[in-house]
């Protein structure tokens, strides 16, 4: 890990863009590394957000409960990299037509150890652990290293609504106080699968 961590380091002199990120991921092998010394001091069964790095990209470990997700949401203010260490993540992805509104649903993919999720600008998706019984682990690197979810929509498909975050939200989910979104829409949309 502290490899990588130096690779992704050596990356701030230069004009940071996704494919330098993959390049120095390239140099790395991401299965084999070495991460349990960070996670000293969690409950690896509890959702955590361990932070390796905060310059130049936000770097941190995530642990993941048994069958716990985030909600679907946008990718506004930043993009990034995640990569399983343990266990499997699954990534839905979303498109979303305001105009017709209609939220559509791609196929679930599962990630295993070493493989990269890549996340782009606006992506709308979910991630989530689907093991009934097993955590998992994962390691995130986002850019900037500073964003906030001002402007970053969230959706909860199964009651069709969607919320508009804004500066006060720390983090993507339904339940922030009130103030912390900019709107909440009631049957906002319907969902459409692609397959």
């Amino acid at each position: 890990m502290k490899n990588l961590l130096h690779i992704l380091k050596q990356i701030e002199s230069k004009e940071i863009e996704p494919g330098l990120v993959r390049k120095g991921l390239a140099e790395v092998d991401l299965k084999g590394l070495s991460y349990h010394d960070y996670l000293k001091g969690y409950d690896q069964a509890d959702y955590n957000r361990i932070k390796l790095c905060e310059k130049p990209f936000q770097v941190f470990i995530m642990t993941w409960p048994p069958q716990f997700l985030l909600p679907i949401h946008q990718h506004k203010n930043f993009w990034g990299y995640v990569i399983p260490l343990e266990g499997i993540v699954a990534e839905t992805i979303y498109g979303y037509a305001p105009r017709k509104k209609k939220v559509f649903l791609h196929p679930t993919k599962t990630y295993k150890q070493g493989e990269i999720i890549y996340q782009p600008y606006n992506l709308i998706h979910k991630l989530q652990n689907t093991s009934p019984i097993e955590s998992s682990i994962s390691l995130h690197i986002y850019y900037p290293p500073t964003y906030n979810y001002k402007g970053t929509m969230i959706f909860d498909a199964q009651n069709r609504r969607m919320a508009v975050l804004n500066e006060k939200a720390t983090k993507l989910s339904w339940d922030l106080p009130a103030d912390n979104y900019d709107s909440v829409m009631e049957e906002a949309y319907d969902v459409e699968k692609l397959w």
